[in-house]
């Protein structure tokens, strides 16, 4: 799994980094995975090759950055704290909201369509796209559920499963209409609609007996 190193995560900070990052993102959902080199990435965010390599090793990397950098912007994937001593409803759908938010966002969208069609040239984006997004908010949510089920709140045999379920219920049909360009864009009133319903029915699935 793509994960940052310490001197990574005190370098986020850098502007060289963030720009280097933006410029990556930048040709990323406009030109491709494929086509855009580190050159250009360099000369985009007008610093060296060096510097590049520097704070990114390789292109895979990069793209996880570009990932992580928009998860945190959009839906503060980050600083996420889902509070077991809180209302498991009001908790779901803080989460849910976040994150149909974001996987409808445009530029997440756009990061999901280079994905699909570049991944079997570059099986790496795949794996880099599922570590750094569902495979995260997976991991996130996971111990939150493992609590709610210890304390008998809910009831999952399998906590893991039924994390991946409630994405799954969250994602869809939104992602797709956003994905296939049938919906231009979900509204905030959509989204919180979906996931108010998608909660209530999530809790009553795993409602203890």
């Amino acid at each position: 799994m793509l994960t940052e190193t310490a001197a990574d995560a005190d370098e986020t900070l850098s502007p060289k980094r963030t720009a280097i990052i933006e410029a990556a993102a930048d040709l990323f959902l406009h030109s491709g995975y494929g086509t855009v080199s580190m050159d250009a990435i360099a000369a985009k965010a007008e610093v060296s090759k060096r510097t590049v390599y520097s704070h990114f090793p390789g292109k895979d990397v990069l793209f996880a950055a570009v990932m992580m950098s928009h998860c945190n912007r959009v839906a503060g994937i980050d600083c996420l704290e889902l509070d077991p001593e809180a209302d498991p409803f009001a908790v779901l759908c803080d989460l849910g909201n976040r994150f149909l938010g974001l996987v409808t966002s445009a530029e997440a969208i756009a990061l999901f369509r280079t994905v699909v069609s570049e991944t079997e040239r570059f099986p790496e984006l795949g794996q880099t796209f599922f570590q750094c997004g569902p495979l995260r908010w997976v991991e996130n949510l996971t111990p939150y559920l493992t609590e709610m089920n210890r304390r008998g709140r809910l009831d999952m045999p399998d906590v893991g499963d039924a994390a991946s379920k409630l994405l799954h219920m969250l994602k869809d049909p939104m992602h797709m209409r956003c994905t296939l360009g049938v919906q231009e864009a979900a509204s905030e009133a959509e989204i919180a609609a979906h996931v108010e319903a998608t909660v209530a029915d999530f809790l009553k699935l795993y409602a203890p007996a």
